[in-house]
């Protein structure tokens, strides 16, 4: 076409470009979207469920999958087990600490892990009996940790932190840390 109309071949491509970097934003979510919904259909052949769109682009980035029927070797539920707790500082005991780990977790919209924590306690409700929340620090992957700062009773403040030790470690003072062992 260009040749019959005298024009340069460079202009037509230029053109060109431009409607293909001008098209891509436009058409990138509709073609995310069906090559998702492809995916979803060859697994759905092979017998597997997927329940999120999202979880096909997810496990396209593993390399091993390890799975396990629930109920057969878990129970889909986590514990801790109070025996394998062990506590570094002289005077405190295995409770104060679970309970300090529980004041760390949130009490309502629980993860798995917060929902354990709270669950060693005879009473859910202990975790902020006798305090008054000034800053609840939600888990992050960045920081890989969460925190607590309270007033209890007697007006003392006080913060409690659970997550990655190395994270946690980082926070502590370590002259207070020396005094304490």
């Amino acid at each position: 076409m260009y040749p019959i109309q005298h024009r340069k071949y460079r202009d037509g491509i230029n053109n060109l470009l431009v409607l293909l970097i001008g098209g891509i934003p436009i058409a990138m979510p509709t073609v995310l979207s069906v090559t998702m919904a492809i995916g979803s259909h060859r697994l759905s052949q092979q017998g597997a469920i997927t329940k999120r769109m999202t979880a096909i682009e997810e496990m396209a980035g593993m390399d091993v999958l390890c799975s396990d029927k629930t109920g057969t070797l878990t129970l889909n539920k986590l514990s801790v087990d109070r025996n394998l707790i062990e506590v570094f500082v002289k005077g405190m005991e295995k409770e104060h600490v679970l309970l300090l780990a529980a004041r760390a977790s949130r009490t309502e919209n629980q993860d798995a892990i917060d929902a354990a924590i709270v669950g060693t306690l005879a009473d859910p409700k202990e975790a902020r009996a006798g305090i008054r929340e000034v800053h609840f620090f939600p888990f992050n992957p960045v920081d890989k940790r969460t925190a607590l700062t309270y007033i209890d009773s007697d007006g003392n403040w006080h913060r409690a932190s659970k997550g990655a030790p190395e994270q946690v470690i980082n926070f502590f003072n370590y002259s207070d840390f020396t005094k304490l062992s």
